[in-house]
């Protein structure tokens, strides 16, 4: 390895240790200076390295974060203690953390969860679980082998991990299919704010890239059946999948269509309604509803929507215009869906990309390990501008001081300014107005 690889994977190593255990969340300069060090470091080597040098590098820093305890979101309680309630043969989506800790059915881990209840936050503690089935397993399987919240934190770091590198293998060989540079896979797995928030913070979004790309790679594999279990498993994972998986199982045959969609949904309701049953399923469905009537964190458009409802209204008006999120995503979906006819693979893959992408950048809740998901679609296209909101994106832990959470509106108008700009600049550059109008809407 050559000398200035070795400096900067040195420099690297040292910038993640200081991350992951010195510094807390409330430290914002600090963190700011550690975070932008580590872009802008692997922004300098971004060209100097060979796939197995990616690899080597990758596995490293996340390993150097091994065990840290999270700094920068508290999730990770309730991950645990949904791992725990499951292992107490008791539902998730049954109780509230506040309406279990009193029970004498949880006895075994007791002790435990009393821990776990005061760590988690005073919101998620009055609310049923919003994870999926897929996710209380992973759960589950975290904390099955030992009754300690450390180990168990350990545990799902190790899935994490391994889902990570299974994340860039699948990355390389659908770069390799597509006729990208398997190089790309760098901006994934070298980047600053998938390692931070997928191993530093314990979020499970790297399973939900798991499963959808290795659906996806089956699916170019023309192994099209097969293909619908990991993409089941990636909405059973995260949600959010929901809205792009109908984009590529869309076939150019009706028939084939109905057929791969009838089975899809039917994996859907098997993943979800065994495990939830059915007197629970209001319960995870109006967990799920917050995020779309009363949460906001992050948001762009709805924030500046937010501004007119109290300059017309004089009150916040998040649970009139919450669902118009979902509502326009689910426009633009059966658009794509049942009008395009362009089915080649690289312009779904884009469809399904720049769907997600702006389902975010409407979106009234919009967390820095969000965009993962985008930022791994986003290989397999042309476009960069998510490489920039995974640095930006970062800024907003601005809102987290010593007692309360007060975002900084400023900084979340630089954020998206600069994204929103950068991506204005990238669409007209691939191509003018008038060959994207008949490219999408005359084809």
């Amino acid at each position: 390895m050559e000398l200035s690889k070795i400096f900067y994977f040195s420099l690297l190593l040292l910038t993640y240790f200081f991350s992951g255990y010195i510094f807390e969340r409330h430290e914002t300069l600090i963190i700011f200076f550690l975070f932008f060090s580590c872009f802008t470091i692997t922004f300098l080597v971004s060209k100097k390295l060979s796939l197995k040098e990616i690899l080597f590098f990758g596995i490293s820093f996340r390993l150097v974060l091994f065990f840290a305890y999270p700094w920068l979101s508290e999730d990770f309680y309730r991950f645990i203690w949904d791992g725990f309630v499951i292992g107490e043969n008791i539902n998730p989506y049954e109780y509230t953390p506040s309406d279990l800790i009193n029970k004498k059915e949880v006895f075994g881990t007791k002790k435990i969860l009393e821990e776990l209840y005061g760590n988690i936050s005073n919101l998620s503690s009055l609310n049923y679980s919003p994870y999926p089935p897929i996710s209380q397993f992973l759960f589950f399987l975290s904390t099955s082998f030992k009754k300690d919240i450390y180990f168990s934190l350990i545990s799902m770091r190790v899935l994490i991990i391994i889902s990570d590198i299974l994340n860039f293998f699948i990355g390389c060989r659908l770069l390799k299919i597509l006729k990208f540079k398997q190089g790309k896979i760098f901006w994934y797995f070298l980047n600053p704010l998938v390692i931070i928030e997928l191993s530093g913070n314990l979020h499970f979004e790297g399973f939900l890239v798991t499963f959808l790309g290795f659906g996806i790679l089956l699916f170019l594999e023309n192994k099209k059946l097969f293909s619908l279990l990991p993409f089941a498993f990636s909405v059973g994972t995260k949600l959010i999948t929901i809205i792009v998986i109908p984009l590529i199982i869309n076939q150019k045959k009706i028939s084939e269509n109905l057929k791969m969609m009838f089975l899809f949904f039917g994996l859907l309701f098997f993943i979800f309604f065994l495990p939830i049953g059915n007197n629970n399923f209001l319960n995870f469905f109006n967990t799920i509803k917050l995020w779309f009537s009363n949460f906001e964190f992050n948001g762009s458009i709805y924030y500046i929507i937010r501004y007119l409802g109290y300059k017309i209204k004089g009150y916040n008006i998040v649970q009139s215009v919450g669902l118009i999120t979902p509502l326009i995503t689910l426009i633009i979906m059966f658009y794509l869906i049942f009008v395009r006819k362009n089915k080649e693979i690289k312009i779904i893959l884009e469809d399904i990309f720049l769907l997600m992408s702006f389902f975010y950048l409407i979106s009234m809740v919009v967390h820095p390990w969000y965009i993962i998901t985008i930022l791994y679609l986003g290989l397999f296209t042309n476009y960069n501008f998510q490489i920039i909101w995974s640095a930006l994106i970062f800024l907003t832990y601005s809102a987290y001081q010593d007692f309360e959470v007060k975002e900084n509106f400023y900084l979340i108008g630089l954020e998206y300014i600069v994204v929103v700009g950068f991506f204005i600049y990238e669409f007209l550059r691939q191509g003018n107005i008038k060959t994207f109008l008949k490219k999408k809407f005359l084809s």
